[in-house]
């Protein structure tokens, strides 16, 4: 309280863009005999800390400079002498702020990766050559000041289509309605999902390194291994709701330290073309192959699956 008005205040930077490169990593953490690991952050940090008299007095004794902040990002990528995920440095750098500054209550850090993926030349990974990928993995983590953790993380833009074995039918029909069911259709989504892990205090974290870009790259292996089904036959689809809740349940079932899960799954839209004209009637008769890709305006659906007695 201040002068009889309540302040709810957090302070931080965004967007500090840092690119750390380890060099000559051997082993199968860097997926090559002998090469760099490269990654590129967009991170944002946000502090919750005891600095109300910046904002009611002019008084800035106990503001973190928003500078400070960004120039502990590049410090501390420097510090990370092996290769570490974006989930654990994210957990460092949280962990830092609440126990480096006493004022500061809890640290929020977000980070988006730019997906850098290493090249293969004559069918051998390269030992310093990538080239860039499509979705990004996410993550927020936030730390109070007697540890207590909250990690998602997830993807951004995971590109999936069908071209059949998709439907929709059987929806409300009134006098809006246009429309007609079928069981035949291109299905086409760009894929937002974040995973909510169980881990609730830092000491839980385990003490063997868990890996969690593995488990990123295996949550998104089984969203898209659902959308799509068996190679040679694949999946039918009643509608995206049904394909949504079926890569939920999927992942939940694959990683049990996954306690949630939101899938955002807008429906793009391949409409049927016809042509016609009085000289030519069947310039462009629609026989499943012609269409004209639209993402404005598209279906919006989502959702979030939890376990029992989980919260997200």
């Amino acid at each position: 309280m201040a002068e009889g008005f309540k302040i709810d205040q957090k302070h931080g930077k965004g967007r500090v863009r840092v690119s750390r490169v380890w060099r000559r990593v051997g082993g199968s953490g860097a997926g090559v005999g002998v090469g760099d690991v490269i990654v590129e952050w967009n991170v944002s940090v946000s502090l919750a800390s005891d600095c109300l008299p910046a904002y009611t007095a002019g008084d800035n004794s106990s503001i973190v400079a928003t500078d400070s902040i960004k120039n502990t990002v590049y410090a501390k990528a420097k510090e990370c002498s092996e290769v570490v995920s974006m989930e654990n440095f994210a957990i460092l750098l949280a962990r830092h702020f609440t126990t480096f500054y006493p004022q500061v209550t809890a640290a929020t850090v977000n980070i988006v990766e730019k997906p850098w993926e290493r090249v293969v030349v004559d069918g051998r990974p390269h030992s310093h050559g990538f080239k860039l990928g499509s979705e990004k993995h996410t993550t927020e983590v936030t730390v109070n000041k007697c540890g207590a953790l909250s990690i998602t993380s997830g993807i951004q833009g995971l590109a999936l289509l069908k071209t059949t074995k998709s439907g929709f039918e059987g929806f409300v029909s009134d006098r809006y309605t246009l429309l007609p069911d079928t069981r035949e259709r291109m299905v086409a989504t760009e894929v937002t999902a974040s995973w909510r892990y169980c881990f609730e205090h830092v000491s839980e974290i385990p003490a063997k390194p868990f890996c969690f870009t593995e488990r990123y790259e295996g949550a998104k292996k089984v969203l898209a291994d659902t959308f799509f089904g068996p190679p040679d036959v694949g999946v039918y689809s009643p509608s995206v709701q049904n394909t949504l809740f079926l890569m939920a349940k999927a992942v939940l079932n694959r990683f049990l330290d996954v306690a949630s899960i939101q899938l955002k799954m807008p429906n793009l839209h391949f409409l049927p073309v016809n042509l016609a004209s009085k000289e030519n009637p069947d310039m462009v008769k629609f026989a499943d192959d012609v269409y004209m890709p639209t993402d404005e305006p598209h279906g919006t659906i989502e959702a979030t699956i939890s376990r029992t007695m989980s919260k997200m």
